[in-house]
């Protein structure tokens, strides 16, 4: 109880504010209906407790300890709404009896409101949205290498015209390839040629696709649902948190939206006319084609719409006139021309591959099952064999075993949520406003009541049919869910008609209605500024270091740096808007394979890059970062009598190579030269031993404390791989100081080995020690402090006769800054002790 008390002193949650609002015009309504529409109203007394006990239900989650109360008040909900649905068979007869509260003009306001409200919540700080760019606009600038983003079609000279006519052919239609999609892709990179490169133009295109959704929404609403369901439809998807998330950075899911919401129109409008026009069935076909040349989710929602259309054809035969046949026809005719166009551009295989992340990928590349879902499904490795039925069939009910919790977490409420974004704590949309289930359930019920109608049967199987492949994929989320608002969204719409005919039935003032529905959308409006605008989040500091650079050297120039791709991509708008600018002043990015293959990891310099490096610098300059991981280029240049200077910021060390102060008018005075570098040796592998052994990334720790933030297990503790002094470890931990790990020795172990050092990626101020005690306190090990001058150590440790050992890492006694420290390769050894190693030998990454 004390927990609950706790979480009512508090600020009451969003959610929470919303269900005290419903409740609220639940009891006003059951008032009002009492007292003036008395006997009248007793029919509909029903509903309007629905509402009551299931917003009791909705603002009792996420409150702990309430279990019980909170299960009396979802049963409650639930057994009011069948009494409810019971007594519709009368309430139907005399719904035209009971007016709209929603004119035409009514309505437009309500469309111009929810217009105005999705430009408050899209359009601010869009040019610094989280900071650098989120994981899926990345490639949309760059591109990898399976895909090529909008620079290389910049960078190779393409013309919008050119690159309008590529965005007709098919492709994976993954989320991070936007830049191909026709609603998004093509009009960003036309825009990109007039206003420029910027985070700005590469995201402003989601909002307008956004914007005119909302129109669309609104049409079809009121076209097929009526005029209220129309008003609230536009409100409620213009404050999805969902749509808005989707609409505030540059890819392809707002341009999906829209295409989709066109072709669900146009097929709607072709069947809801005995004689539909001529250019009806040309229209049509357009609308589902275009809608297939966006995010691969939207495909499948145009072939239930071509299922929809063609049952509806064939059960209404009777109104079969020459018209209506005569657009089938066109139909007809003009997908054989789009197969046969796509075919031609050996693209047919790509209209649903979406990457291959399916079941059917799944059966014929099984040794990919392991690396798609992170462990072995059937409990044991597949082989690239062929797999028997049994085989098969397991795989298929472990495939949806595995996804139907992550679709369930979407469909049901969530109250929890992160500010939404990418990294830094933010997460992954829901689908929708908890709080609005209440009208979803009551506006599917409506629905389904009214199945037999083509509109109702489309949302229906829409929502069915597209959950299928969606189960059979490696991954069920918001971004692959995302097209489900738009069912979602309509029922809830239809949910809030509902509401509005009980309290119009119930004699509410209309205005007092109209102000009740202000309220509960400011609290709506309210959550989706803490999701959308959390705090203001800095530019990525790797990413100002190389740009500040990059702004300060003239001529061409090339820039190689391996840093998280989200600040590279930021950086790379830059290099862009530079290169439109003057032509003269190209700025080119190069791929990180490629850069890989030059830094001082790679087994020694390539020689081909290092040629198309060199070619550069006759005129130009190549700026590197981190410099730390390119001494050896930087050496190989620097004997070639090339320039080299170190730059940018105690965060980001770059290095600068060019041919000197003639080929760049940059005197050395304005560049910090660097010195002959001296290599360091290359380390001599440690004979660590690789018998029996059990790694400590296997076991689970007894006890885990740490000062700033958890470890990482198999990782370094920024979540790459562990990386010291340029030796790659698989297997350790990897941590920030001060941290504690304690773990039971197995039986029959009789030593701990590890590799211990700071990683790679660490400044100057960086300074641990690493300690290791047994379970009474005595100390085992102590490094002294390590630094970045000091390399790796190795640690062996007898542990025969102890119970437990706990791996401290101090903070070196000057704070904890850039303490990014490992435990690579730790194990306890298994059966005989073996041999100390001669102390002072350095690691291997074996």
């Amino acid at each position: 109880m004390s927990r609950f008390l706790d979480f009512l002193a508090g600020r009451p949650p969003h959610h929470v504010v919303t269900a005290v609002v419903l409740a609220g015009v639940a009891t006003l309504t059951l008032l009002c209906g009492l007292v003036r529409a008395r006997r009248g109203f007793l029919r509909y007394v029903p509903g309007t407790l629905y509402v009551l006990t299931a917003a009791a239900a909705v603002g009792l989650l996420g409150v702990p300890d309430v279990a019980g109360p909170r299960g009396v008040a979802v049963l409650a909900a639930a057994a009011v709404w069948l009494a409810a649905e019971w007594l519709l068979r009368w309430r139907d007869a005399d719904a035209a009896a009971v007016p709209s509260a929603v004119s035409t003009r009514v309505g437009r306001a309500y469309l111009i409101a929810a217009w105005g409200a999705a430009a408050l919540l899209l359009l601010p700080r869009l040019s610094t949205y989280a900071g650098s760019l989120l994981t899926w606009e990345a490639p949309v600038v760059s591109g990898f290498p399976e895909v090529s983003g909008f620079a290389r079609a910049f960078e190779s000279g393409e013309s919008v015209w050119r690159y309008l006519l590529d965005r007709f052919v098919w492709d994976n239609g993954v989320l991070s390839a936007g830049h191909t999609s026709l609603f998004y892709g093509a009009p960003t990179y036309a825009l990109f040629h007039v206003a420029g490169f910027s985070a700005w133009t590469l995201r402003i295109l989601a909002v307008v696709a956004t914007w005119l959704s909302i129109g669309a929404v609104y049409a079809v609403g009121r076209r097929y649902f009526g005029p209220i369901v129309g008003a609230a439809a536009a409100v409620l998807y213009a404050l999805n948190g969902c749509v808005l998330f989707y609409g505030r950075y540059g890819s392809s899911p707002a341009g999906t939206l829209l295409a989709v919401l066109l072709a669900v129109w146009s097929v709607w409008a072709f069947l809801g006319r005995d004689r539909p026009p001529w250019w009806s069935g040309p229209v049509c076909a357009a609308a589902l084609f275009a809608a297939t040349l966006q995010y691969s989710p939207a495909r499948v929602v145009v072939l239930i719409l071509l299922a929809v259309l063609a049952g509806a054809v064939i059960l209404e035969w009777r109104r079969l006139t020459w018209q209506r046949l005569l657009g089938v026809l066109t139909l007809a005719v003009a997908g054989g021309a789009v197969w046969t166009f796509e075919e031609s551009r050996h693209a047919t295989s790509s209209f649903l591959h979406a990457r291959g992340e399916q079941y059917f990928f799944f059966v014929q590349y099984p040794t990919y099952v392991k690396e798609l879902f992170g462990r072995d499904l059937l409990g044991r490795p597949l082989g690239p064999g062929p797999l028997t039925l049994a085989d098969k069939l397991e795989l298929l009910y472990r495939v949806v075993e595995f996804n139907l919790p992550y679709y369930a977490d979407l469909l049901i409420p969530v109250v929890e949520q992160q500010p939404l974004g990418d990294g830094d704590g933010g997460s992954l949309p829901q689908l929708y406003y908890a709080p609005l289930a209440v009208f979803i359930a009551w506006g599917a019920a409506s629905s389904l009541r009214r199945v037999r109608a083509w509109p109702h049967a489309t949302l229906w199987l829409w929502f069915g049919i597209a959950t299928v492949p969606l189960l059979l994929t490696n991954r069920v989320d918001s971004h692959r869910m995302v097209l489900f608002v738009v069912p979602l969204t309509v029922w809830a719409a239809c949910g809030v008609g509902e509401a509005a005919r009980v309290m119009t039935a119930a004699r509410v003032p209309r205005l007092l209605q109209h102000a009740v529905a202000v309220l509960l959308l400011a609290t709506v409006v309210n959550a989706d500024l803490t999701l959308l605008h959390r705090r203001v989040v800095a530019a990525p500091a790797a990413g100002e270091a190389i740009l500040a650079d990059v702004t300060r050297t003239t001529g061409p120039l090339v820039v190689g740096a391996l840093i998280d791709h989200r600040d590279l991509g930021w950086v790379h708008l830059s290099m862009l808007e530079r290169t439109r600018r003057d032509p003269a002043q190209r700025a080119t990015l190069v791929q990180e394979y490629r850069l890989q293959r030059v830094a001082d990891t790679a087994p020694s310099v390539h020689s081909a890059t290092v040629a198309e490096f060199e070619r550069t610098l006759r005129h130009g300059t190549v700026l590197l970062a981190p410099a730390g991981q390119f001494q050896k280029l930087a050496a190989t240049f620097q004997q070639r009598g090339l320039r080299v200077a170190e730059g940018g910021t105690p965060i980001l060390r770059t290095l600068r190579v060019d041919a000197g102060a003639t080929a760049t008018g940059m005197a050395d005075t304005t560049v910090r030269v660097l010195p002959t570098i001296v290599l360091r040796p290359t380390p001599t592998p440690m004979p660590l031993d690789d018998g029996p052994q059990v790694p400590l990334t296997d076991l689970t720790p007894r006890g885990v404390e740490f000062g700033f933030e958890p470890p990482q297990f198999d990782r370094a503790w920024g979540g790459d791989d562990i990386v010291m002094r340029g030796v790659r470890y698989p297997r350790g931990i990897g941590v920030h100081a001060w941290t504690r790990l304690t773990y039971d020795v197995p039986d029959g172990a009789t030593a701990f080995q590890s590799v211990v050092g700071l990683s790679d990626d660490v400044c100057d101020e960086a300074a641990v020690a690493f300690e290791v005690y047994d379970e009474q306190g005595r100390q085992l090990y102590a490094s002294g402090v390590i630094d970045p001058t000091t390399g790796p150590r190795f640690v062996r440790v007898p542990v025969t006769g102890v119970a437990a050992v706990t791996l401290v890492v101090t903070e070196g006694e000057n704070g904890r800054d850039c303490d990014h420290a490992n435990w690579a390769r730790a194990a306890f050894l298994l059966g005989a002790p073996p041999p100390t190693a001669a102390p002072g030998a350095a690691p291997g990454g074996t």
